[in-house]
């Protein structure tokens, strides 16, 4: 291995556990290849058990329907060994997915006769599977999350909802599974589920039979159950591999399976005593973590921090060597890889295939020192050697990380996955006290320091924070299209938006501004609504036991996640497109009102005609001043769009725990999918092409001044602080990274793009001519990755819209850089 840890004094052998070492490296290999060529399959155990637990359970309190609905399946789903001693998969299935119609059944009518995406790209479902999910569609109409949330709006508001998502103005987020949050992994590892479970009994066994009491208890008795689940679960496995070792005749694979017995005999219900324990532990909990609720963002957070000490342990006694720690870190991350869900086409087209199992390296300890470590680095080349979609590694960087760290985070960027991904620290400490300042008892500084990223660029304190709120994601692209159509959708030719008057008679740019604003003041109104109400939705009909009960405070308050439980409750409402926005704006400000090339009439009929018959005004609409060059006048309304939006977000009053509610502006994939939505944008943009992602990267083609202008602008574009997150794309030749000049380069530009105040940051380093090429020719690119948003997928197994946004943007070569 070419790795900077091998040049470290370690024993010439190790005892390595009962890990059959001589066939490891090969079986990492075969299982990754079969990930990579199998469809993903829909395993119908989950649908059959959800089913018969709810008409078993029908009048026992939702949080314990929830409860049973998790033990069903961790008791009685098909269990199998595929070779990877981390035993444990989602499914009774190989490259299995779940659904989860609790949430939305719509799909299941509107879609089953498209081709289907999941995780990993193609996804089947068998014959008998499909005629499962119409009985669950019959069983579930109605009554899902999705039906709840819009029935509340339209009893309360008198209108329904959907006229306004399909018209593109937001995605309903509570119309599929949401799992975002770090679980407090390190809980489990060093106190074990039985010290859960004897805190917990003692909490119901204390508390007073009174009828305000009675949601406290209901949740007490409903987390022991899933505790029991939780170890039962991994006993099954213990009894499996003994089964299994009792037939086998080769010592060495004898070892490892009774090897894998006593382990799962022992965690997680007890505490980890060595690095090959707390790894299987730590396996268990995020799995079951993603079991009671697959979908994406369950991240595990700051691996390298809590794993540390039994890495560190093992290593100090000679129990494992470094390569074979990297080892075990790859069949860990070929499980990683293998968890995906299934909720419907739409769905996957807004994720691109993303689950969202963010790691968190870096970063500083309680006290503000580095607190980077080598396994770590040890991560990083993992990453190296897997190019794995998922885990994704994120970055949080400050400038006492050591050289050789940096050196390794560079040689994982280059490698082409898109990873890892850099957020500023100081910026996210910053955001996270001001954050939680209004809270009753404040933040400490310690936990603001203990942050760590979910899913794609968002931001929490781990094991304390719940960030499975999100709100409905707006589109602040759709603002545009409807102040130019008097608050008329073009596409479903519904009147969606505030009639904020004929643009035509708008004298001057502040009053075309006053109508953007009065669009904004409408979508955010209708979506603060509804996702408010989502939120009583998801409470009523999917409350989480088993992952409440990973966040402190959870079981201190008897409350579970969904109703506020945990230490720092937050809801994460996602913007995206507003760089769309502002640089559509900019070019009516100066081809309308400020130079006169056009009139408004003349630009609203090019826009209708989607510019055909006006290719002329469409590039004089591409080549008006844009977001992206550090031109000054374009720098100061892009800062000024952001605040307005901001303030009028907050105008909406607080969020559903009555806090305010930071937006987070980044995309997703969701910049493919509300393209394909909307008509041509005065911005040169064709109807039904993707928008531009993140929320302070240029449109792809129009940064023309150089990395330096990209960087400045990216960083200042955005309030940091007072948004909650924020998303920055730069691709690079891979030409411009290589040697030592490469990294040297590298380095510089994350420090200067931090050092301006930048949020976050992430690279593409892959060509274009490779991206082309990977579309004509895909059996020849299955493992290309690329960077989407904020994630990595495989470029071949993406939607279209996105891979030509990808390939479109703008390419930094050593001419530029």
């Amino acid at each position: 291995m070419n790795t900077t840890l091998s040049a470290k004094e370690e024993p010439q052998t190790a005892a390595g556990y009962g890990i059959n070492w001589d066939t490891a490296e090969d079986r990492v290999k075969e299982l990754k290849d079969f990930l990579m060529n199998a469809p993903q399959i829909m395993d119908p155990e989950r649908l059959k058990f959800l089913n018969e637990v709810y008409e078993k359970h029908q009048g026992e309190p939702v949080v314990y329907i929830r409860a049973k609905v998790f033990e069903r399946v961790l008791t009685h789903k098909k269990i199998f060994l595929d070779g990877n001693p981390i035993v444990g998969t989602l499914t009774g299935v190989r490259a299995g997915v779940y659904a989860y119609p609790e949430w939305n059944v719509s799909w299941i009518k509107e879609e089953m006769q498209m081709a289907k995406m999941a995780s990993l790209g193609e996804m089947k479902i068998p014959a008998e599977t499909q005629e499962l999910l119409e009985k669950t569609y019959k069983l579930w109409k109605g009554r899902t999350c999705i039906d709840q949330n819009n029935t509340m709006y339209k009893e309360k508001y008198g209108e329904s909802a959907k006229k306004y998502a399909k018209a593109g103005m937001y995605y309903e987020n509570v119309s599929v599974a949401s799992g975002s949050g770090i679980a407090d992994y390190g809980l489990v590892l060093n106190k074990g589920i039985r010290h859960l479970i004897e805190e917990v009994r003692t909490r119901l066994t204390e508390t007073p039979n009174i009828l305000a009491n009675r949601d406290k208890i209901d949740l007490y008795r409903s987390m022991l159950i899933t505790f029991d689940a939780v170890i039962k679960h991994s006993h099954r496995y213990a009894d499996l591999a003994e089964q299994t070792a009792a037939d086998e005749s080769d010592p060495k694979v004898k070892a490892e399976l009774l090897e894998i017995a006593e382990i799962c005999r022992r965690v997680p219900e007890h505490p980890a005593r060595n690095f090959r324990e707390a790894i299987q532990s730590f396996w268990f909990t995020h799995l079951c973590v993603a079991t009671e609720q697959m979908a994406c963002a369950v991240s595990p957070g700051r691996y390298g921090q809590y794993m540390y000490p039994f890495f560190k342990k093992d290593i100090d006694e000679g129990n494992l060597t470094r390569e074979q720690v990297l080892t075990m870190l790859k069949f860990q991350w070929i499980r990683h890889l293998e968890l995906g869900e299934y909720q419907g086409n739409s769905y996957a087209l807004t994720l691109s295939g993303h689950t969202g199992q963010s790691m968190t390296i870096g970063g500083v300890d309680k006290d503000g020192n580095d607190a980077s470590t080598e396994l770590e680095e040890l991560m990083l080349e993992t990453q190296i050697q897997m190019k794995s979609i998922q885990p994704t590694l994120t970055l949080l960087y400050h400038p006492k990380l050591k050289e050789s760290y940096m050196q390794k985070v560079v040689e994982c960027i280059r490698g082409g996955s898109g990873q890892p991904q850099i957020l500023n620290n100081n910026v996210v400490i910053q955001r996270t006290l001001a954050r939680f300042a209004q809270y009753p008892d404040g933040i400490t500084l310690e936990d603001a320091r203990n942050c760590g990223n979910y899913g794609c660029v968002s931001t929490g304190v781990c094991g304390k924070g719940s960030f499975i709120t999100q709100e409905d994601q707006p589109c602040l692209a759709k603002v545009v299209e409807l102040v130019l159509n008097n608050g008329k959708c073009p596409v479903t030719k519904k009147m969606v938006g505030a009639e904020t008057g004929d643009p035509t008679t708008f004298e001057t740019f502040e009053d075309l501004y006053e109508g953007v604003k009065g669009q904004l003041d409408n979508l955010f109104r209708i979506s603060r609504a509804h996702s408010d109400l989502s939120q009583m939705a998801r409470l009523q009909v999917v409350p989480s036991v088993f992952r409440s009960a990973m966040y402190d405070g959870c079981i201190e308050k008897g409350m579970c996640e969904e109703a506020g439980g945990t230490r720092y409750p937050q809801v994460n409402p996602i913007m995206t497109a507003g760089v769309d926005a502002a640089n559509s704006i900019l070019a009516i400000k100066h081809l309308v009102y400020d130079t006169k090339a056009v009139t408004m009439e003349e630009l609203i009929q090019a826009l209708k005609a989607n510019f055909e018959g006006y290719e002329e005004l469409r590039q004089m609409c591409f080549d008006a001043p844009k977001h992206g060059n550090d031109y000054e006048d374009v720098q100061a309304f892009v800062q000024r769009f952001y605040r307005d939006v901001d303030a009028i977000h907050h105008a909406q009053g607080p969020d559903c725990f009555g806090q305010r509610t930071p937006l987070d502006a980044y995309s997703l994939s969701y910049h493919n999918y509300f393209g394909g939505m909307m008509g041509a944008l005065p911005n040169g943009r064709k109807a039904g092409v993707a928008l531009t992602d993140g929320s302070v990267s240029a449109m792809p083609g129009t940064d023309k001044e150089g990395i330096t202008a990209l960087i400045k602008s990216g960083a200042e574009a955005i309030d940091t602080v007072r948004y909650g997150a924020n998303h920055f794309n730069v691709k690079f030749s891979p030409s411009v990274l290589e040697g030592p000049q490469g990294a040297k380069t590298l380095i510089s530009l994350i420090k200067t793009y931090c050092d301006f105040g930048g949020s976050h940051i992430q690279f593409n380093c892959v060509s274009s001519d490779t991206l082309k090429d990977a579309q004509q020719n895909p059996q020849d690119y299955s493992d290309l990755i690329v960077r989407v948003a904020g994630f990595s997928a495989y470029f071949t197994r993406l939607d279209c819209g996105v891979q030509n946004e990808i390939i479109k943007r703008t390419e930094y070569d050593a001419g530029r850089c």
